[in-house]
């Protein structure tokens, strides 16, 4: 028989692989929450919109129902990516970017279907409900793009390098023009 160990880094699971399957480590509580209520505002609003058997004006509904059901999905794929283990096989730059701009275009055009679906809504109680969490939804989405930019996790920070010193921005040259040089020497 072998010693225990002799093949280990091989053959036995290393403590790496020992991670929790769902972990909102990543995000951090607030972000979490945020997410949440992002997902929990916007389904409520889809089932709420889905009850309504009767309208007369049904664009802004329709709208809405698109909207929300949109929303929904896409504030569940960032849940799922950051809370698995799925965090660890994409580039995590592309998916913060990603996920700011989802997020903040997710919340304007969710506050663009609430106006649109009060402005043409009939009086019935479940469509000022679905309207409600509408708005809740919006609020919640554009609070994480808020806090995403004041963190600085946005795509809008600057880039340093590793000294510290500030990138070239992509498109420049990164030396003068020869033109320039041949003038500075004479």
């Amino acid at each position: 028989m072998t010693e225990p160990g002799v093949y280990g880094q091989t053959t036995e699971p290393s403590s790496d692989a020992k991670k929790a399957f769902f972990s909102i480590q990543h995000l951090g509580i607030v972000r979490f929450l945020l997410k949440v209520l992002q997902l929990l505002f916007s389904f409520i609003g889809f089932v709420c919109e889905e009850i309504i058997d009767q309208c007369e004006n049904c664009g802004g509904l329709y709208f809405f129902e698109f909207v929300s059901c949109s929303a929904f999905l896409l504030a569940l794929l960032p849940i799922i990516v950051y809370c698995t283990q799925l965090k660890d096989k994409v580039n995590k730059e592309s998916l913060a970017t990603i996920d700011f701009w989802i997020t903040s275009i997710t919340g304007v055009i969710f506050l663009i279907a609430s106006i649109v679906f009060v402005a043409t809504m009939d009086s019935n109680t479940l469509a000022t409900v679905s309207v409600a969490f509408g708005f809740l939804a919006s609020i919640a989405f554009i609070a994480e793009v808020f806090i995403l930019y004041r963190s600085g996790e946005s795509p809008f920070k600057k880039k340093a390098n590793v000294n510290g010193q500030n990138k070239t921005p992509e498109g420049q040259p990164l030396k003068p023009p020869v033109q320039a040089q041949e003038a500075e020497q004479v």
